[in-house]
């Protein structure tokens, strides 16, 4: 893990990153296996990024709809949880968001659609995804 901060540190001082991304936060927790521990590095990390002056994100699998994260931890590290759906309903597939947490800020309570278009991620705020889905 510190060869890992290491690099961080160094390609930010090369290119004078102002953005980092980690994907995925998993490989990291498959690593040390232990959620005690994964909470700890991944906090560590987090710290790191935020010392540097990174505006960073990072990504975590989720494996089904009853958790935010594989290990259960990895909210607890961040300033903010978004998940992304891609839920079936009959033939059709529909992608949605919502905002599980934003520390500071009184955010939408509720799934919304979005779409990847040649323009970038578009999230349509008036619309929700109701029952049917």
């Amino acid at each position: 893990m510190r060869s890992m901060m290491d690099q961080i540190i160094a390609a930010q001082e090369d290119i004078n990153a102002k953005r980092a991304l980690i994907d995925s936060s998993t490989s990291i927790g498959f690593n040390l296996q232990d959620p005690a521990k994964i909470r700890v590095e991944l906090l560590k990390l987090s710290t790191t990024l935020e010392v540097l002056g990174l505006t960073s994100m990072m990504t975590c699998e989720i494996t089904d709809d009853t958790q935010q994260s594989r290990f259960g931890v990895e909210n607890f590290v961040t300033e903010g949880t978004v998940v992304l759906y891609y839920k079936r309903h009959e033939n059709v597939r529909m992608r949605s968001m919502e905002i599980y947490k934003m520390r500071g800020s009184d955010h939408s309570k509720k799934i919304h659609p979005y779409d990847i278009t040649p323009n970038g991620f578009v999230i349509h705020p008036h619309e929700e995804v109701y029952s049917m889905f």
